[in-house]
C-alpha cells in the first residue's frame, strides 16, 4: 500500500500525538475547589511506598490501604512533593484512624480494585498531604499552556516531516 509509507506513518503519529495532548488537556477532570472533593474516614491497615526511580523503574508508587476497602488509595505523582512521607512513616501505627479526601469524579471507583488518587491525608489531626496544596497544583496545571504548546509543536513537526521527508532522509 502506498499510503502506509514511513513518511505518512511518522507524520500521522506526530499529528495524532499533538491532537491527543490538546484534547486530553480539555477533557481531563480536575478538582478546582474543596467542593470537588469527598472525605473518607477509615482505619489504616497498611501502606506501601515504593521508589522505583532510575533506569527502567516505574517511578514512585505510594499506596495507602484502608480496612473494608479493596481500593488502593494512591498519592498522585504530581503531589509527591507535598506529601510528608518521612513523618507519615515515623508516626504510622497500624489501625490508626485516617481521614482522606479524593476527587468527586473518582467516587465510583471506591470499593473496587481500581486505584483512587488522594488529595489529602490526615491522621489524628496531623496533615500529611494538604487539600490546599493539591488543589492549588491542579489549578496551576489546568491553567498551564504546556499541553497546548507541546501539542502544537508535535503537529508542526508532523507537518514538517510530511513536507520535507525526502530532504530529511537524504541528509542521513
Amino acid at each position: 500500500m502506498k499510503f502506509l509509507t514511513d513518511r505518512y506513518i511518522r507524520s500521522l503519529f506526530l499529528i495524532g500525538l499533538g491532537i491527543y495532548f490538546i484534547v486530553e488537556h480539555e477533557i481531563r477532570e480536575r478538582p478546582q475547589s474543596t467542593e470537588d472533593l469527598i472525605d473518607l474516614h477509615g482505619t489504616i491497615t497498611d501502606y506501601s511506598f515504593k521508589d522505583n526511580t532510575g533506569w527502567r523503574g516505574n517511578g514512585r508508587q505510594y499506596y495507602i490501604y484502608l480496612d473494608g476497602y479493596p481500593t488502593k488509595f494512591q498519592v498522585k505523582a504530581d503531589y509527591l512533593r507535598f506529601f510528608n512521607k518521612q513523618q507519615f512513616e515515623y508516626n504510622y501505627k497500624r489501625d490508626s484512624q485516617v481521614r482522606l479526601s479524593i476527587p468527586r469524579y473518582q467516587k465510583s471507583l471506591v470499593g473496587t480494585d481500581e486505584n483512587v488518587f488522594l488529595t489529602s491525608i490526615s491522621v489524628n489531626g496531623f496533615e500529611y498531604l494538604s487539600k490546599d496544596e493539591t488543589i492549588s497544583r491542579e489549578i496551576t496545571m489546568a491553567t498551564s499552556n504546556s499541553d497546548y504548546i507541546l501539542g502544537g509543536v508535535s503537529i508542526a513537526i508532523g507537518i514538517l516531516v510530511f513536507l520535507f521527508y525526502d530532504k530529511i532522509k537524504k541528509s542521513y
